[in-house]
């Protein structure tokens, strides 16, 4: 159900929050042509019914690979297409390419896509992953000039596996009967090849050595880094070396190393991989702190500064991140109650150095006695606090308090007024020290106070508003302070009427119109295009193997005739997942909803492994 096959279910939840990024159109529309127009073309389809031959068509299409996406030219492809082949509709999909712009000219009746089958490979491999992998969208008809990539990925994904025996071949099973098309990846695995010889490229000679030894140690054994000749070769062992190799060069100080794994170089004769590592060594840095202690236990010290440095985290290092490292240091110590720690950089580079200290003057040692506000005369104190993340000290505590939380709290503070209509509070913090004592102010300008004055929905021509709304009135209405959160609020809860409703192209806009005498006072206008209301027209179950219908009919819950709503495909989804017996299913319309009152919903499921 959401943009494309292998989406997991964590999309599918968001599912009526997400637009597809590939757009379908007949007459093009204004905002198209500027995105796509001048763009290369990198490729064009012609998509139909499987069984026609289109290809004596692709003259008429006047677009060519290669030059320029032009608006006119696709138009004008589209006219010539459905003249010539007698089509119901002529649609063009453009989608964005890593080479440029696929534009597929879709002649109805296209099939869509039905289910995908990995047999061999699936046993080996999650169906999940095995989807990522093929990439082929349900948001697009049957295509099959994408069979050819999906089976090159496929193989690929095998080799970084270890299994370069493997072939793949994709086999369409076309479905006259719910006009649909399956695919089935037809495979045969090999054995998975073992590791011939292990190389460090890029590094001297010592360094080399050293290298190869530490992915031979005890501790490569134990994180799974063994690289060794005749270990399987596999895609976690070559992750567990690149970061045993990462750790190493860190630990002689070779912060900014860079390390990759060199294409493997197979040897079919043998079924063996010598695998090599392209290194960077890179400059030697050291990082440390003079003045305050980060700790006084040095193991704690040193892991707490690698942890706030994120030199050695990135891999790398820069200015921002020395910044980054320095106003994380100040942070840290204000939170242990140092506020007027002060920490200064001290960068050097040279050619195959670098030396990084932080100078820190931590400062003594302060604890926040109070917090007040000051100005506040419609929120109270109390309402005020509980925004504030500082903490007040008390016995066993000196508090606590920083920049950033500070910042944090200002933030929140305007937050809570302009919820309730004050759109142009300010909040100004101020800390005062009263040595060991800390108190801080926040000034506050509450400002004029903006009103709604009325609510109106336009465009519902079809739902009423108390249907749309179960009797309920909206989160903001006439006489309420203005909040752009509430407003959102409202806008939402109607778009989610209409999708629950069949209207699952249906849009809501919320637009706020100031009184021109009086710019505090705004009317809120929901401008609604309803669109089709959709029925489903028929359910197709597919992929189940040993699940029975009914129990399948069961558990969706979708009925031919009844109005398709994103809720109950939704919820139809979740409770197959819930079933425990499928590691993937989806529930969705059958073709993408555009203008048609009817579509069919295909239930999509692959049975988990028993």
């Amino acid at each position: 159900m959401g943009v494309s096959l292998f989406s997991l279910r964590s999309t599918v939840l968001c599912f009526s929050l997400v637009f597809s990024c590939v757009l379908f159109f007949g007459q093009t529309s204004d905002q198209a042509s500027r995105v796509y127009e001048g763009q290369t073309v990198s490729a064009i389809d012609l998509i139909a019914n499987p069984h026609r031959d289109v290809e004596p068509l692709r003259a008429q299409v006047v677009q060519k690979v290669g030059e320029p996406y032009s608006d006119a030219k696709i138009q004008e492809s589209i006219r010539a297409l459905q003249q010539a082949g007698n089509f119901q509709k002529v649609k063009a999909q453009v989608t964005p390419d890593p080479n440029g712009l696929r534009v597929a000219f879709v002649l109805e009746p296209a099939f869509p896509l039905g289910t995908v089958d990995f047999s061999e490979l699936s046993r080996r491999f999650a169906y999940t992953r095995l989807l990522q992998v093929a990439n082929l969208s349900d948001e697009e008809p049957y295509n099959p000039a994408r069979l050819p990539a999906a089976e090159k990925s496929l193989l690929d994904f095998l080799h970084q596996n270890g299994y370069f025996q493997a072939e793949v071949h994709a086999t369409p099973q076309i479905d006259d009967a719910n006009q649909l098309v399956s695919i089935s990846f037809v495979s045969r695995l090999g054995k998975r090849a073992r590791i011939a010889s292990v190389n460090i490229e890029g590094a001297s000679a010592p360094e080399s050595a050293t290298l190869v030894r530490a992915l031979r140690s005890l501790r490569a054994r134990l994180s799974g880094a063994l690289l060794k000749s005749g270990k399987p070769y596999t895609p976690d062992r070559i992750k567990a070396a690149t970061t045993l190799l990462k750790r190493s060069l860190a630990k002689q100080n070779h912060l900014a190393s860079t390390v990759r794994e060199n294409p493997p170089k197979y040897i079919p004769e043998k079924n063996r991989v010598d695998v090599s590592f392209a290194v960077s060594v890179g400059p030697t840095v050291t990082v440390r702190t003079t003045g305050a202690k980060i700790s006084s236990i040095p193991f704690l010290a040193s892991r707490r500064l690698k942890t706030l440095i994120p030199v050695f985290s990135e891999g790398t290092i820069d200015r921002d991140l020395v910044q980054e490292g320095q106003q994380n240091l100040i942070d840290y110590f204000q939170k242990k109650g140092f506020f007027d720690v002060q920490v200064k950089t001290d960068f050097q580079r040279a050619a195959d150095r670098i030396s990084l200290v932080y100078e820190i003057e931590r400062g003594s040692k302060h604890r926040v006695r109070d917090i007040a506000f000051r100005g506040n005369q419609q929120i109270s104190d109390q309402a005020l606090l509980s925004q504030v993340v500082i903490k007040k000290a008390h016995f066993w505590s000196h508090g606590s308090i920083s920049q950033k939380t500070l910042k944090t709290s200002v933030d929140k503070l305007k937050a809570l007024y302009q919820d309730v209509g004050y759109e142009q509070v300010k909040v100004t913090p101020k800390v005062v020290d009263h040595e060991p004592n800390l108190d801080v102010l926040f000034q506050i300008e509450e400002g004029p106070q903006t009103w709604v004055d009325a609510v109106e929905v336009t465009g519902n021509q079809t739902v009423s508003l108390s249907r749309l709304t179960g009797g309920k009135p909206l989160p903001l209405r006439p006489s309420y302070p203005f909040s752009q959160r509430r407003m959102a609020e409202g806008r939402n809860l109607l778009s989610a009427a209409y999708q629950s409703n069949g209207y699952l192209n249906a849009e809501v806009k919320a637009n706020v119109a100031r009184d021109p005498s009086d710019p505090h006072h705004v009317q809120i206008t929901y401008a609604i295009i309803e669109g089709n209301m959709v029925r489903v027209s028929e359910v197709v179950y597919l992929g189940q193997k040993v699940t029975r219908l009914s129990l399948l009919k069961k558990t969706t819950q979708i009925e031919p005739e009844s109005v398709m709503s994103r809720r109950a495909l939704l919820a139809g989804e979740t409770r197959l997942y819930d079933l425990n017996i499928f590691d993937w299913s989806s529930v969705g319309p059958k073709k993408p909803i555009t203008d048609q009152t009817e579509e069919g919903v295909l239930v999509r499921v692959h049975e988990a492994k028993r």
